[in-house]
């Protein structure tokens, strides 16, 4: 893979992983410009003045207070020349399935060195995704009949509960109704048979869903 006019962006809330992960990538030389960001409404804000120029994005799967799930289709409708690559430390089997059902088209482990980014971009370049070596291992011991069972809505919501928003903060942030909101909450519960709020949040934090 030769130096085009394509752009990386690393998106971490984790400033100094951030920088030392960016200063990594540019030593790569592959990209015209690599740039450091922080949130995601910094992401939308670039990808909205930039929605023709191919992007790499590395995004961490971890993002304040949310994971970076529902940003993967948010990022694929502003750009559609973005490649994402989740960037992760995660050794769940249920979350690592989570990840791979969007479809994102790179996902490396937080630890990967420079020959698995190497590697990474030029099979992503090639048209195939990948997935890092050590991500592959957990795939390969997981039980794919095993999914977490919540829509990319539900794990929305689920984020704003995280952050212990009420229901009708929760609607207004997802442009839901309440009652729409209470019937989301509701059928979470009956997915995994529990029968509270705190019991909800319980499972999604025990596999890494928020």
């Amino acid at each position: 893979m030769k130096k085009t006019d394509t752009i990386a962006i690393v998106l971490d809330d984790h400033l100094l992983f951030a920088d030392s992960f960016s200063a990594l990538i540019e030593r790569l030389d592959l990209f015209s410009a690599v740039h450091t960001l922080n949130d995601k409404k910094e992401l939308t804000h670039f990808l909205i003045k930039h929605p023709k120029t191919p992007i790499y994005l590395f995004l961490d799967y971890y993002l304040k207070n949310e994971t970076s799930l529902t940003l993967i289709n948010e990022v694929k409708r502003l750009n559609r020349q973005t490649m994402v690559i989740i960037m992760s430390s995660t050794i769940s089997p249920k979350t690592v399935t989570n990840i791979l059902d969007y479809k994102p088209h790179g996902f490396i482990s937080k630890s990967s060195g420079f020959e698995t980014i190497l590697q990474c971009m030029a099979t992503i370049g090639q048209g195939n995704p990948y997935i890092c070596p050590i991500i592959s291992d957990i795939v390969e011991q997981t039980d794919h009949t095993v999914k977490i069972p919540f829509t990319a809505r539900e794990l929305e919501i689920l984020q704003h509960f995280a952050q212990g928003l009420s229901i009708a903060h929760t609607a207004e942030k997802a442009h839901l109704s309440k009652h729409t909101i209470v019937a989301h909450r509701r059928k979470m519960m009956s997915k995994i048979n529990v029968n509270s709020i705190t019991e909800l949040l319980l499972y999604a934090r025990k596999y890494e869903l928020i």
